[in-house]
């Protein structure tokens, strides 16, 4: 069975994530990480993890296959490259096999606080570090306009074509 963590669980899109892996069928267990895992409930397993407290998260992200990661949106100048970088760093050192890592559109190599910085910083400790990933980077989230890439390649999510 495979075990699949999100981490950021208890935001909005975290939430709606985890109620969608548990519709899926599969055969998957979903594990929940948040701040605050004692507002889990169904099959999911909540389980604590604090990108503020980097040393909680090896410890949530352990024994999980896959991991999607939904950054904070902590609004302290410099802080969200910080925790993208130790948010990773753990999962790589939990021996998470597939990372997935929640970018933005326009995310490149500039200095906090421009808002691509920290997602970049992110993106580029997950090419380096993890054994496998994939970036997903968000336009807006309203739309629902995803982008991703995986290994290599640039990919609008609804028509696979590169970009």
């Amino acid at each position: 069975m495979r075990r699949i963590g999100v981490s950021g669980a208890s935001g909005h899109l975290g939430r709606a994530v985890v109620s969608e892996l548990l519709q899926r069928p599969g055969g998957h267990e979903v594990v929940a990480i948040t701040r605050t895992p004692e507002t889990v409930f169904g099959p999911a397993q909540g389980r604590f993890g604090d990108y503020n407290r980097p040393e909680s998260l090896a410890e949530a992200y352990a024994g999980l296959d896959r991991l999607l990661l939904i950054p904070t949106l902590d609004p302290e100048r410099g802080k969200k490259g910080a925790q993208n970088v130790a948010a990773i760093d753990a999962a790589v050192r939990a021996g998470v096999k597939h990372i997935v890592f929640m970018s933005a559109a326009g995310a490149r190599q500039e200095e906090e606080p421009a808002l691509g910085a920290p997602f970049w910083r992110g993106e580029q400790r997950l090419i380096t570090t993890a054994p496998a990933w994939t970036i997903l980077r968000i336009s807006t989230v309203r739309e629902r306009k995803l982008r991703w890439r995986s290994r290599g390649s640039v990919r609008d999510a609804r028509s696979g074509l590169e970009v």
